[in-house]
């Protein structure tokens, strides 16, 4: 069966327009059964004048929606970008996503699940457990061009299965946009979407995944497949499946369709000539983005890989286990004043910062670590 992309015009007034319209394009039996509705929660930010989040309007709409198919659960949130780990309600305040999504709202870094990775790192992961054993998975990404990736989309959603500084991890040991795009391609094969619907209205471009640069697109892309989403997305904003290094890993594994001419378009899917597209990165690995300093190399992640929490003896209420409970390896052990870490077993996940509500929690750069790094 051909694969289908819906392209629809909207604004975020009537965004619940096309959310009606995904639903019946691409149905899904939801009656008593367990939905998890992610997001993208890149980082604290105005969703108004910015395009670093999915807008809250949207949210809004896809969680209306999926109340009337009488789930029996429903779950929505994000694990944050680089510059937000163990913030992720802060996040979800200020993008206004916590108030879209209501009483639906969870912090889903509080809960991991451990999964093996076997490519292109064999290295076990801690993933949002409410996404992966989710009966349903509705990815709800952002439209964005991205200064490594070229396009940051359906797929790349997936990306945001990786909690805290596991991210940087990632970024910091790959080497190369083809290797990180690759550990893209294995976290979208380990759950992919059933649904996702993109938020296309207010765009990012430039070099995200944080640029300051947007553009009305005014459009709601949906699939069920989202390779072919992506293929559609990368037309849109002036890319071939060949500029897309996670693309061209997805045919060749044969995971969805990415051949224009075999994807059923319903809508106006043309190019944007004018959109400003990122210039392919070098295989040095440095590329320009919209975070820190403008630029992201290896020595960006190199203190985020080095990260470990430090506990406050002084604000951590004894009789609390939260964090130890949270952390999904078992580094943590609870002590008098405070708990004790084993580093070389955390994960970098956040999941104790995410889990403290007594703000016992901060993240320095372990030095012995950092040491051991090369820069």
């Amino acid at each position: 069966m051909m694969s289908k992309v819906l392209v629809m015009e909207s604004t975020y007034d009537t965004c619940h327009e096309a959310v009606e319209q995904a639903f019946s394009t691409f149905p899904i039996d939801m009656a008593g059964k367990k939905v998890a509705i992610k997001t993208n929660a890149l980082k604290a930010s105005d969703p108004d004048r910015q395009a670093m989040t999915t807008h809250y309007k949207l949210v809004k709409a896809v969680v209306q929606k999926v109340e009337t198919l009488k789930p029996c659960q429903i779950v929505v949130g994000d694990s944050v970008g680089t510059e937000s780990y163990g913030n992720s309600e802060y996040v979800f305040q200020i993008s206004r996503q916590k108030e879209a999504a209501g009483a639906y709202y969870q912090n889903l870094n509080r809960r991991m699940t451990v999964v093996q990775m076997e490519e292109p790192f064999e290295r076990k992961v801690a993933l949002l457990r409410d996404v992966m054993e989710a009966d349903v998975y509705i990815s709800v990404p952002k439209m964005k061009t991205h200064g490594l990736t070229m396009i940051s989309g359906a797929m790349k959603n997936n990306y945001g299965l990786l909690a805290g500084a596991q991210k940087s991890w990632f970024h910091y040991y790959s080497g190369d946009p083809k290797r990180f795009a690759r550990v893209i391609v294995e976290l979208f094969r380990m759950r992919p979407p059933d649904l996702v619907i993109m938020d296309a209205i207010l765009a990012m471009e430039g070099y995200g995944p944080a640029s300051p640069e947007t553009r009305w697109v005014n459009k709601i892309l949906a699939a069920t497949d989202a390779a072919a989403l992506d293929t559609v997305e990368a037309k849109i904003v002036g890319f071939t499946v060949d500029d897309v290094p996670y693309l061209t890993i997805a045919r060749e594994l044969g995971l969805g369709e990415t051949n224009l001419n075999s994807i059923e378009v319903i809508g106006r899917a043309s190019t944007i000539q004018e959109y400003h597209r990122p210039v392919p990165p070098e295989s040095s690995f440095r590329y320009k983005a919209g975070v820190g300093n403008g630029w992201t190399n290896r020595e960006f992640y190199r203190t985020r890989v080095a990260y470990r929490p430090i506990f406050s003896a002084e604000k951590c209420d004894q009789q609390c286990k939260a964090c130890v409970d949270a952390c999904p390896s078992g580094a943590l052990t609870r002590e008098p004043g405070a708990p004790v870490i084993d580093s070389e077993k955390c994960m970098l996940c956040s999941a104790c910062k995410e889990s403290c509500v007594h703000e016992a929690v901060r993240f320095e750069p372990d030095e012995r670590i950092m040491s051991l790094l090369k820069e």
